[in-house]
């Protein structure tokens, strides 16, 4: 019996050196762990694109573009106002118009107010005393741009690369237009915009009243209407339209920018009355109206419309 057990364990033994080596283990136990984490996280993120447009088989036959631009800016200023009433009133007035109506009105001081209208229309059709070849066949374009800035208590300029200590709001940078052969066309460069502090101040008492009143006014009128009113100060109102129409177009391109900016101004008020009222007014127009309205201080109004229509028969 031993000799087959000292026999039997050789054999084993030969045969765990012909096999390859395994083992399993199963191992429990307790770990006590201290672990500090320190993140440092810094994120960069760049965004390339390109946009290519490509319309029907003929291109830039007819074309319209209206572009409409309005600055304000409103800084520095000072207003000191003791028993100062004012009233600014639009009564049974602006009725019944038709085309473009702009209508501005101020009692206040140092308020800027603006009507901007640009129109572009584009139409090829036969000639008006009927003789003549058509209008030939084709695309066009419908290209739209309003843009408006009001800024109070700043002063905006343009920068180049350095700050000089002061804020820029945007660094200088440069566009480039790429034709489909990869070749630069053109390249575009702007300055940043540097900020410098220019506060209003605005000191006012014992005023009893500051009315703004529209009343039974701007009713029925068609096309395109404007009307600012202010009987405060140092306000910005503006009212800009730029309508681009093409009556044989393929493509209408409309844009809208509107910046506007309040800070770093002051006002110092007491037992002063204000009211802003519109009664029985803007009623029955058709087109576009726009109305801006304050009888306050150093407020930002504004309305932006850019329309561009393509219409192909």
């Amino acid at each position: 019996m031993k000799k087959i057990l000292v026999s039997s364990l050789a054999l084993l033994f030969i045969t765990a050196l012909a096999m390859p080596a395994s083992a399993f283990v199963l191992v429990f136990g307790e770990i006590d762990k201290d672990k500090n984490i320190y993140v440092d996280q810094n994120v960069e993120v760049e965004k390339y694109f390109t946009i290519d447009v490509t319309v029907g088989p003929v291109v830039g036959t007819f074309a319209a573009e209206a572009d409409a631009v309005v600055n304000q800016d409103n800084f520095g200023n000072s207003a000191c106002e003791n028993c100062a009433e004012k009233v600014a009133t639009i009564d049974l007035s602006v009725l019944s118009n038709v085309g473009v109506t702009n209508v501005n009105q101020a009692v206040g001081n140092m308020n800027n107010q603006g009507n901007v209208v640009a129109v572009g229309v584009d139409f090829q059709g036969p000639p008006s005393d009927g003789g003549g070849p058509p209008a030939a066949e084709g695309d066009g374009f419908a290209n739209s741009q309003a843009m408006t800035s009001q800024v109070t208590g700043l002063a905006l300029y343009p920068v180049s690369g350095t700050d000089q200590g002061r804020l820029i709001l945007s660094p200088p940078g440069y566009a480039q237009l790429i034709d489909e052969d990869g070749n630069v066309v053109t390249t575009i460069t702007w300055p940043g915009i540097g900020v410098w502090p220019a506060p209003n101040t605005i000191n006012s008492a014992g005023i009893l009243f500051r009315d703004a009143v529209i009343q039974s006014s701007v009713n029925e009128n068609l096309g395109i209407t404007n009307v600012n009113q202010a009987a405060g100060q140092m306000n910005n109102q503006a009212n800009v339209s730029a309508i681009a129409a093409c009556l044989n177009g393929a493509v209408a391109i409309a844009e809208a920018d509107l910046g506007q900016a309040t800070a770093l101004s002051y006002v110092y008020e007491s037992d002063t009355n204000k009211t802003a009222s519109i009664t029985s007014s803007v009623l029955l127009n058709k087109g576009v109206t726009f109305v801006n309205q304050t009888s306050g201080n150093m407020a930002n109004q504004a309305n932006n419309l850019s329309l561009a229509v393509a219409l192909h028969p």
